[in-house]
């Protein structure tokens, strides 16, 4: 039994030594809704580097999804508030197709952004409409 666990805690000390936390509702980024659909992407959410991001199925495209305010993370799901509409729950790696309008960091307030932009990298792409891949 001692030497099961021996393994598991080094597992564990690996993981604390790189900064692994858990996800918290700190790390969803929301803003005031935008309707306009401008693009779409089939992928996941993801948790990279202290990060909530979106990356497409060809690992090509990252971003980082701004929700609509009153959309609430717990940690693994995401509650997407859509105004008008019921609220859709993401599982975090679930395949999702999302749509709306990507930004440039460049047009959004340093001062409300700053921080994601420069932990996580991706451009910013404000959701409109969410539903799953398949």
């Amino acid at each position: 039994m001692r030497g099961s666990v021996l393994p598991a805690l080094l597992v564990l000390s690996s993981c604390a030594s790189r900064g692994v936390h858990p996800l918290t509702p700190q790390d969803l980024v929301t803003a005031p809704y935008q309707r306009t659909v401008a693009a779409a992407h089939t992928g996941s959410l993801l948790y990279d580097g202290g990060c909530l991001v979106f990356r497409d199925d060809q690992e090509t495209v990252q971003l980082m999804p701004v929700w609509p305010d009153g959309s609430v993370f717990n940690g693994t799901t995401l509650t997407f508030h859509q105004p008008g509409k019921s609220d859709q729950l993401i599982v975090v790696a679930q395949e999702i197709q999302i749509e709306g309008q990507p930004f440039e960091w460049s047009a959004l307030s340093a001062s409300a952004y700053g921080r994601v932009h420069q932990q996580c990298g991706g451009e910013p792409f404000f959701v409109a409409r969410v539903r799953p891949a398949n």
